[in-house]
């Protein structure tokens, strides 16, 4: 709590998952009983066009939060944000996207080392890291995949039971990692060595830090617009299963000069954008800028 109008309160809406929460930090730290809000009181989110249902679960005090903060640091990608800022304003989302600013999800990618180099023995292995709930698109990812002439590796904690180990998916064969550890060097090393792309097919990722995590370590992305992550240096899917077989099939023959390209462009886009400290350098320059706006001097 405080009671110093200088301060600034910058802070996700309240999560709750049990669904008892009654404390709503917003709406405490207001100055008066008659403020919504403390005056300097911005909000950093993941945001979506949509609100899942799911939401109103775990944040339970969103819609009054939202509607209070001067400035929402809404966590997207470009192809989110766009359909965000073309949405009415009577919707629940579009009533706040005038106070939208888009940043991107920050990724450590120093912590990755080398990133990979071309090899043509790993031009067919893929990997997916997900907790493959619906919305991850899963299902798409596997109809997609020609296993006879595709490798996938999946690591899920869904998969816990099956580490390193080959088992069946529907018709569908694929390597299970089970849970990963990022932190492990071996598994950055078999990463490396087996799997020349990572793919995500998700239909509502606001910004997947397992793709920004395998751009880091040099993976070319196959990657549905829906997942989030936008570059020139990415591959494309689509919503049909046919159309992504031809896809990356085209693209496990790439040369080694675009593949090479790909994967350093990936590499320096992770680094450049999505690095903390441009992150909250962003955040922080908008903030001072706000509050000059309101005749405010930030501290």
């Amino acid at each position: 709590m405080t009671r110093n109008p200088s301060d600034i309160l910058l802070g996700h809406t309240t999560f709750d998952p049990t669904g008892g929460a009654t404390d709503d930090w917003v709406r405490d730290n207001a100055l008066s009983s008659d403020a919504p809000c403390h005056p300097n009181t911005y909000i950093m989110i993941p945001i979506l066009p949509v609100q899942i249902a799911e939401h109103k679960k775990w944040s339970p005090f969103v819609d009054s939060q939202l509607d209070a903060a001067r400035l929402i640091f809404g966590i997207c990608g470009d192809h989110w944000y766009e359909r965000i800022q073309a949405l009415p304003t009577d919707t629940p989302i579009g009533r706040i996207k005038h106070k939208l600013v888009r940043i991107d999800m920050g990724c450590e990618a120093r912590l990755f080392g080398s990133p990979r180099r071309y090899s043509p023995e790993s031009m067919n292995g893929l990997l997916h890291l997900s907790d493959l709930q619906p919305h991850k698109g899963f299902d798409l990812l596997l109809d997609s995949i020609d296993s006879a002439r595709m490798r996938l590796h999946l690591g899920s904690g869904s998969l816990r039971n099956h580490p390193n180990q080959r088992v069946r998916i529907r018709d569908k064969e694929v390597v299970s990692l089970g849970w990963m550890d990022n932190s492990n060097p071996q598994v950055d090393r078999f990463i490396k060595e087996q799997c020349a792309f990572y793919i995500h097919t998700s239909s509502l990722d606001a910004q997947s830090t397992a793709i920004l995590e395998n751009c880091a370590r040099g993976l070319v992305p196959l990657v549905t617009p829906e997942s989030g992550f936008r570059s020139p240096h990415a591959i494309y899917l689509t919503q049909d299963p046919a159309s992504n077989r031809e896809i990356i099939l085209k693209a496990m023959t790439m040369s080694p000069a675009e593949y090479e390209a790909r994967s350093a462009g990936v590499v320096e886009q992770v680094r450049a954008q999505h690095s903390w400290e441009s992150i909250f350098g962003t955040v922080w320059q908008t903030i001072q800028a706000d509050m000059r706006q309101q005749g405010a001097v930030p501290q």
